[in-house]
């Protein structure tokens, strides 16, 4: 027991030093990134931790968790790119932690335990989720601490841990609304154990508190927006919940039927492989086991699938249902079978890691430090190290998969941060205005939502629209008229003339492939300009 102890603390304090180094090598990622980060940014800046505001104008499409966190990265280790993910990565080694929290509980072995801590920071998927910032890993924080939670609530019959469970479920609606909800309850469902009648009536009153908990807690900043304007009761009750559920075109997340289906298994391997391939030993699961992953599993993904809004993010908490499911799998199957599932895994592995050898040495546009190359050649010389090893094929099938999961993640900051047209992102932009001593000038970024630059620049910049959809900001909400200095309509006869009083005085423009015909008349008020890939500074 204590030796699993004493492994998960090592492997917790490793994934921590990996996952912070070289953090804020790669600009923000437009376009979810670079919102969130500079919703963060100017919640940071202003002190207004109750209204997010994007580039100055008020943006409540999620609520405010993720930004708070995020700000308070920010109030550390400034509004840099590093302060922006800071607490992006704790909340991925909270989740190991959590994993590791109830496996212990479910399966009543330290060992099963540590073995899905580890298949679970080795599932691409969930490793992807902490390197862009979203609100989908701090919900699935909350919604894996719940359902420990809730586990502990019906094994201990301990009143507290109902409190905490409605609590963080509160967190969970705070952080993404009603969809926060969706894992921790289905578990909660799922998941029984005996208890004695006396016990069972002992904690039932304690329900209707602990909700009353869920609703102050969790609708408090809604109630708080509704009351300022009712307006705010069709936004969050049909908007954001019904329309983003049935409507795939109301936030451009539309994808077939299959996305998940298809993109789940693949970001999940070789794990998804394993269970796919060993499928009939399932049915040796005890029966309260697999009642508890059909509901944790099966159930949300048939349920995502049917959304007309698809981000493989949004299924982020099912991948520690299937690190659990693995981890029992792995230790049913026959030795002589975990031997050549070991193999084969370590086969993928070695041809990725000559993947990630070979990319930056063919001409396909990839540029890489000499010394980030080493990693792929340290993987190699770990996995036929581990090879050779005289230890179980469990054992080397773990240790390889971590091995490669903690050199990958150097690696992938360093193609990040060297191939910044392979992300979307303003680094190079922000780059020559700083270069040439433009940071001080007004910042014009012609018919483009682009908030990766006003991060950057740690400034705040104005939209010139024209056609683009991105920038039909949602202004019903706006007290004032103030956010009118941050985007001006150039349809708009009064905006036309704001902004030809603007370029009375030096400014920079940013474009992004050609002015239109009709619109080269900007350009006379400048004398140079840069490329940046399809970017033109002008100044």
């Amino acid at each position: 027991m204590q030796n699993s102890n004493r492994l998960l603390f090592w492997l917790l304090l490793i994934l921590s030093v990996v996952l912070l180094y070289n953090l804020g090598g790669w600009g923000v990622v437009e376009t979810s990134e670079a919102r969130y980060a500079e919703i963060s940014r100017e919640m940071w800046l202003t002190g207004d931790y109750l209204h997010p505001r994007l580039l100055e104008i008020q943006h409540f499409h999620k609520p405010l968790v993720t930004y708070v966190i995020s700000a308070f990265g920010m109030e550390l280790f400034g509004p840099t790119a590093f302060g922006a993910r800071f607490f992006l990565q704790i909340s991925l080694i909270l989740q190991v932690w959590l994993v590791f929290l109830i496996g212990k509980e479910l399966f009543g072995n330290n060992k099963q335990a540590l073995i899905a801590a580890i298949v679970y920071i080795t599932i691409p998927a969930v490793v992807l989720s902490a390197r862009n910032l979203t609100t989908d890993s701090f919900l699935t924080t909350f919604e894996l601490a719940a359902i420990w939670c809730w586990v502990k609530y019906k094994k201990d019959a301990a009143p507290g841990w109902l409190y905490f469970f409605y609590l963080l479920l509160a967190l969970a609606f705070l952080t993404k609304g009603p969809v926060g909800l969706i894992f921790p309850v289905l578990v909660a469902i799922a998941f029984r154990w005996p208890q004695t009648e006396r016990i069972k009536r002992a904690s039932y009153w304690h329900h209707l508190p602990a909700l009353l908990l869920f609703l102050v807690v969790g609708a408090s900043w809604y109630v708080y927006l509704m009351l300022q304007n009712p307006a705010f009761v069709d936004y969050f009750l049909f908007k954001h919940t019904v329309q983003r559920y049935a409507n795939p075109e109301t936030f451009g997340r539309s994808k077939p039927w299959w996305f998940y289906l298809v993109l789940a298994p693949a970001l999940s391997l070789p794990w998804a492989a394993i269970l796919l391939i060993y499928f009939r030993k399932l049915k040796e699961l005890p029966k309260q086991l697999k009642r508890l992953f059909i509901l944790w599993i099966l159930v949300p993904l048939v349920f995502f699938s049917f959304s007309g809004s698809k981000l493989i993010l949004y299924i982020l908490p099912l991948f520690a249902g299937q690190a659990l499911l693995t981890s029992w799998l792995l230790c049913q199957l026959a030795p002589d079978v975990v031997a050549k599932v070991t193999r084969a895994s370590m086969l993928y592995f070695v041809v990725l890691a000559f993947a990630l050898l070979v990319a930056p040495l063919v001409p396909v546009g990839i540029s890489l430090p000499y010394l980030a190359l080493l990693l792929p050649v340290l993987m190699l010389v770990v996995l036929l190290i581990l090879w050779k090893r005289p230890v179980s094929s469990l054992a080397k099938l773990l240790a390889s998969a971590l091995a490669f999961m903690l050199l990958l993640l150097p690696y992938a900051t360093h193609l990040m941060g060297s191939n910044p047209h392979l992300i979307k992102g303003s680094r190079p932009i922000a780059h020559i205005i700083q270069s040439e001593q433009l940071q001080n000038r007004p910042v014009l970024v012609y018919d483009n939502l682009l908030p990766s630059l006003a991060f950057e620049l740690n400034k705040n910049i104005i939209s010139i629209k024209e056609e683009s959809r991105h920038l039909d900001r949602e202004i019903q909400f706006e007290n004032d008229e103030k956010w009118r200095e941050s985007l001006l309509d150039v349809k708009k006869p009064e905006d036309r003339r704001r902004l030809n009083q603007l370029l009375q005085e030096p400014t920079v423009l940013v474009v992004k492939d050609d002015l239109p015909q009709k619109q080269r008349w900007l350009l006379r008020y400048y004398k140079s300009s840069q490329q940046s890939g399809k970017w033109t500074v002008y100044y």
